[in-house]
């Protein structure tokens, strides 16, 4: 661990539970990283609880609340590490505005750029508005890291020099901590009642093509009646709009799927394992950590393929619903035997590193050689 001359205060700005996510499971791992080091560390909330006071996180009430409460904490001298993607515009204006206030007080913000190639808004170089939108706001950072390698160049075509962009994969072993818990009735009932049973990790966003998804999920119960599907990850503003969906069904689909919105870790990662594979629907996404969760955990993983796909993924042909359920007959057939766990060297763990790089970049001081640090083989 790095030595540090002086406590340091950070401040994260991005999604923290509850709910859980991917981000938000993350932020957290990284928030309790940096105060293990003997840090001063706060989050700034986006995430759907963000008007909920807490003793956890710092709430935010609206866009004026926001920059209000960003401007305090750059008066009291904090550091800012900004996570954000290309898949939303207000997501922008908010890393916008605070990117605005740490270079105005000299004190750049980190940021933590999500996501992979082929999101909304980025890369889309051939596009005057979102090009120097981004421009703009990798210009403005003092560090940037993000998933992967290919996104790195991505970011380096905006013309970023190499020496400021970091890739480190958002998914860590510290994912896999997480104490098996008893599922609620319902939940064991439909385990019991069908199989093979797949874990959906979906939002109810385009991205991730549910109309596809029910296509091919009909489809492949003509041949595996007792098939089911459990769908995992709504956020509650999203829940009702998924819930009216599904209750248009007949009562036949209706009864293969399982409909839950947003689960704490342990419940999230218990259910995962009970599952047969898991199905991955959006191609937008850079490193998946419920791809890698379930890879680690011997899950095997069938993903629209967008070319980073880790080593081990089945993979079928975005928007094409006949290829998802052929893919999903060959999965099952091949079994978990194939699955390719995620290997992780001895040390390995991408929130120190994040936290290595975040307190290099703030701290004014070096950090060790550049290494990847985990590995899908």
């Amino acid at each position: 661990m790095l030595e540090h001359p002086r406590q340091l205060r950070i401040l994260q700005i991005g999604n923290y539970p509850p709910p859980f996510c991917g981000w938000a499971v993350q932020t957290k791992l990284l928030v309790e990283e940096i105060r293990n080091r003997g840090h001063i560390c706060d989050v700034l909330n986006l995430n759907e609880s963000r008007k909920k006071k807490s003793s956890e996180y710092v709430d935010v009430q609206n866009g004026f609340d926001y920059l209000q409460k960003v401007l305090r904490f750059a008066a009291k001298g904090y550091h800012f590490q900004v996570h954000v993607n290309g898949q939303s515009k207000p997501g922008y204006m908010l890393a916008l505005a605070a990117s605005l206030v740490g270079w105005l007080v000299r004190r750049p913000v980190m940021l933590s750029w999500r996501g992979g190639l082929q999101q909304k808004f980025f890369p889309r170089l051939n596009d005057c508005g979102p090009r120097w939108a981004y421009r703009l706001l990798f210009w403005l950072a003092g560090q940037i890291t993000c998933n992967n390698e290919a996104v790195k160049r991505a970011i380096m075509l905006y013309g970023v020099d190499s020496t400021r962009v970091v890739a480190i994969p958002a998914f860590s072993s510290r994912h896999l901590n997480f104490a098996g818990v008893a599922l609620k009735g319902p939940v064991e009932q439909f385990l019991n009642d069908h199989g093979p049973v797949f874990f959906c990790y979906v939002s109810f966003r385009p991205e991730y093509k549910l109309p596809v998804l029910r296509e091919a999920m009909s489809k492949f119960r003509e041949g595996h009646a007792r098939a089911g599907f459990i769908w995992v990850g709504f956020p509650g503003k999203e829940l009702p709009a998924a819930e009216a969906y599904v209750n248009s069904w007949p009562a036949s689909e209706r009864k293969a799927l399982l409909l839950l919105g947003n689960l704490p870790h342990d419940e999230f990662l218990t259910l995962l394992s009970r599952c047969s594979a898991t199905l991955r629907t959006p191609v937008c996404d850079g490193v998946s950590a419920s791809v890698l969760e379930s890879l680690a955990l011997g899950i095997p993983v069938l993903a629209s393929q967008n070319g980073h796909r880790p080593t081990g993924v089945m993979t079928y042909r975005e928007d094409d619903a006949v290829d998802l359920c052929a893919q999903m007959a060959a999965i099952i057939e091949s079994g978990a035997g194939t699955v390719q766990k995620p290997r992780f060297h001895d040390g390995d763990d991408n929130i120190a590193r994040t936290a290595d790089c975040l307190l290099a970049h703030v701290g004014g001081y070096r950090q060790g050689p550049e290494k990847s640090l985990v590995h899908a083989q």
